[in-house]
């Protein structure tokens, strides 16, 4: 610092920015290889699928695959089967069906296996949610709205996929 002192202010500041720089270079990585740390990576059954910014680096030998990305089936009628109506109407959001890859969630019942309750079961848990609940899931938590937000088609869709599921 008494470098700086004998030195001009402009002359001074100029110094710091250069400093400065430098130490970002330093701490960012600069033109040296990006770390390769574990905690830098996102792993999901047991593979790398990626990596948190962009100066972050597999493990040798590690080939990283692209992380698997939701999309979703345009709605205003682009989807005319079960499985695409189950991800138009967020379904699949909430609830888990084998059948539908997307269908992961977790806040609302398992749907595998639902085919056994029967059609008019499927039915009325979808247009009357709170005609009868299911154990550990509270009141309110499905939309009460799904008979005005589907057609009719759209529900019997529904309703016979999920019968045979």
């Amino acid at each position: 610092m008494r470098v700086l002192r004998r030195m001009s202010p402009t002359t001074a500041f100029a110094a710091l920015c250069i400093i400065a720089v430098f130490s970002l270079a330093s701490a960012c990585g600069g033109a040296a290889a990006a770390p390769a740390t574990p905690e830098c990576y996102l792993a999901q059954e047991g593979q790398v699928v990626g990596a948190f910014g962009a100066d972050c680096l597999p493990p040798e030998g590690v080939e990283v695959e692209p992380t698997p990305t939701f999309t979703p089936i345009p709605t205003g009628g682009g989807a005319t089967d079960g499985r695409g109506l189950i991800i138009t109407y967020g379904c699949a959001t909430c609830h888990t069906l084998e059948s539908v890859p997307q269908a992961q969630g977790k806040d609302g019942p398992e749907l595998t296996g639902v085919g056994s309750m029967g059609a008019d079961f499927i039915r009325q848990s979808i247009v009357d949610p709170s005609a009868v609940l299911t154990e550990g899931y509270p009141d309110g938590l499905m939309p009460q709205d799904f008979a005005d937000q589907m057609t009719a088609e759209e529900i019997d869709t529904i309703v016979e996929f999920l019968a045979s599921q």
